[in-house]
This record gives structure tokens, C-alpha cells and sequence, in this order.
């Protein structure tokens, strides 16, 4: 393949080559500017979460939206531990629904049985189960949100 220069019969493609060229350093641009906006609405979500959960308040609205916290479960089985957690699920009478160890399916089945004992949807679904130390489990507070239709 070789590279020449543009002749008058080539300005089509030379054209469209330019213009393309000029819509990527465009996209360059915006995608820093993206990436600035993301980083400065984290922060700012982070404030909200802090205040909603300070001020003890199960949502607000606000800017035609209605804002609550949810609390999101991270869940993580390493392979190793499979046969221990494939064993709990037994003990817990959860067999049926955990078939192999598919962190989707198990992070489903803890939150059944978090849901059945009446857990705190802030604590850890694994703590006091069967599961305890078999699964790793981050729980983190989101900044969710409605758009109300009236405004």
C-alpha cells in the first residue's frame, strides 16, 4: 500500500479524510470535557449521598426529580471457594436455587433469604448465613432518582 499525495481528481477523498481527521480532535475534545462533568458530578454525588443520609431523609425532590439513596450489594465467590458454597446452600436450604456458583444467581439468593430474615438493606446480605466469609460483599450507598412527569 502506498501513500500519495492528493490529485484534483482525488478531492473527494481528500475532502472526507480532512473532515474526518477534524471530527476526531472534535471527539477528543468533548470526551475530556465528558470526563471533567463525570468527575465533578461524582463529587457532587457524593455530597448529596452524605446529606440525604445525614439529614435521615428518604428522598427529596428537587430540579424535577424525586433523589433517594439505594443501597447497592457487590457480591464476589472466588472459584476456589465453590464446593464450601455450594455446601452453605445446602445447609441454607437454597440448593434448588443455586445451581453451580454464578455470582448473579447467588447475590439473588441472598438477597431472598435478606429479604425472608427482614435484614437492614445497609448490612452485608451474607452476614449471619451460611455464606458468612464464603463471599465477599461490598455494600455502597447510589444516588438514584424519578423524573416527575408534572414538572
Amino acid at each position: 500500500m502506498s501513500f500519495a499525495e492528493p490529485t484534483p481528481t482525488e478531492s473527494p477523498l481528500s475532502s472526507s479524510l480532512e473532515q474526518i481527521a477534524e471530527i476526531d480532535r472534535q471527539i477528543a475534545v468533548f470526551e475530556i470535557q465528558v470526563k471533567e462533568l463525570k468527575k465533578k458530578r461524582d463529587a457532587l454525588e457524593g455530597v448529596a449521598v452524605e446529606e440525604l443520609l445525614a439529614g435521615r431523609l428518604d428522598g427529596v425532590r428537587v430540579a424535577g426529580r424525586s433523589w433517594r439513596v439505594e443501597w447497592v450489594h457487590s457480591v464476589n465467590a472466588t472459584g476456589e471457594k465453590q464446593d464450601a458454597i455450594l455446601a452453605a446452600a445446602r445447609t441454607a436450604g437454597m440448593e434448588q436455587q443455586l445451581i453451580g456458583v454464578n455470582t448473579t444467581r447467588l447475590k439473588s439468593v441472598l438477597k431472598e433469604m435478606a429479604k425472608a430474615a427482614g435484614k437492614d438493606v445497609r448490612t452485608p446480605w451474607a452476614e449471619g448465613t451460611p455464606f458468612a466469609g464464603l463471599v465477599s460483599e461490598y455494600v455502597r450507598p447510589e444516588l438514584r432518582h424519578l423524573t416527575n412527569p408534572s414538572s
